[in-house]
């Protein structure tokens, strides 16, 4: 009976996050329900929301010890064509022991789980552990990921964190970063009919995007291979009715391994580049991360290049189900992910 109890709140509060829309730069509703449920459980010593709309809370521990920061975004992306939805997205439903509804798996499902298993032990042990507890719903993780996070990171300064995206209950150990890279080429307009006195910026692109082809990707043990892959293509004027385009623009997506910079990441690029404008004068280019703008429901800008390394720090980063941290103290999944890193 006391374990159903439980069960019921992680499936509530899930239902309670899910049934508010909170597409990236939109999570008010979202943070307002985790927050509810923090305050009402009564045993967060601390709930606070940052700037950029972030919710924190903390539960202190009797006796000093490590930070253990349970995170998750409360965000989603957006739910496409309803008609494709056999159940409504924003009126989450449990049928055939599953739980549906946008976030359901990425990521409120997981946020509930981690504020009712923190309430659970907090209840249970009547705060009688070493440490500190954190529970984080983060925003604006999926068209700015890691820029919100870190600024939870920044002011808890975690010792571990458990991060609860989906990974068929594996334990993992890290994950890594991504950067938006941007190649852009420059050529001469001219009318398509006299192809000749112009330089055609896509067919520049066509060379840089096959030279790219031919880099290795750096491999790491853990992590695997630092993937660069081609994303989309604009070229300018379009549509270039009887126009040659004088520019083309090409964007990468790069997952980050450890130890990787901003400099290291764009070289071998960049030295593709240089071959080929040896090799032809017209061709003129230039390398670069993305730079991204959003606005947070709290007004906050969110701005920067999209290089989102993954962490230096000391922590571990590890995905369950939201089953798995009910039934499983922080504690003692701190003592787990302790004796795997060791």
């Amino acid at each position: 009976m006391i374990s159903e109890k439980w069960d019921e709140k992680v499936i509530e509060l899930a239902k309670s996050l899910i049934n508010c829309q909170s597409y990236s730069g939109h999570e008010d509703k979202a943070a307002e329900a985790l927050k509810a449920y923090m305050k009402e459980a009564g045993v967060f010593d601390e709930i606070e929301t940052d700037c950029y709309g972030n919710v924190i809370g903390h539960i202190k521990g009797k006796n000093p010890g490590s930070k253990v920061l349970f995170d998750g975004h409360i965000d989603t992306v957006p739910v496409g064509n309803l008609k494709d939805w056999k159940h409504d997205p924003f009126h989450a439903v449990v049928e055939d022991g599953k739980l549906y509804g946008r976030g359901a798996a990425d990521m409120k499902g997981a946020v509930a789980a981690f504020t009712v298993a923190a309430h659970r032990y907090a209840v249970e042990n009547g705060k009688n552990f070493a440490g500190d507890v954190y529970v984080a719903g983060v925003v604006h993780e999926e068209c700015f990921e890691g820029v919100a996070a870190r600024k939870i990171s920044e002011k808890v300064k975690p010792d571990y964190v458990v991060i609860g995206e989906a990974s068929e209950m594996n334990l993992k150990v890290g994950q890594r970063g991504r950067a938006e890279i941007v190649v852009e080429t420059f050529g001469v307009p001219a009318h398509s009919a006299n192809p000749e006195k112009g330089v055609n910026a896509v067919y520049k692109m066509c060379e840089a995007i096959q030279a790219i082809r031919e880099i290795e990707p750096p491999v790491q043990d853990k992590l695997g291979k630092g993937i660069l892959e081609l994303t989309d293509v604009k070229s300018s004027p379009y549509p270039g009715a009887s126009v040659v385009p004088e520019y083309c623009r090409a964007t990468y997506d790069r997952r980050l391994l450890v130890g990787e910079t901003k400099e290291s990441v764009l070289q071998p690029i960049i030295e593709k580049m240089e071959e080929l404008k040896k090799k032809d004068p017209q061709f003129s280019y230039k390398v670069s991360y993305a730079v991204g703008k959003e606005e947070c429901y709290t007004g906050e800008k969110i701005q920067g290049e999209r290089f989102f390394q993954n962490s230096g720090v000391s922590w571990v980063q590890c995905s369950i189900s939201f089953r798995n941290i009910l039934f499983n103290s922080p504690v003692i999944l701190l003592s787990k992910i302790k004796a795997f890193v060791s």
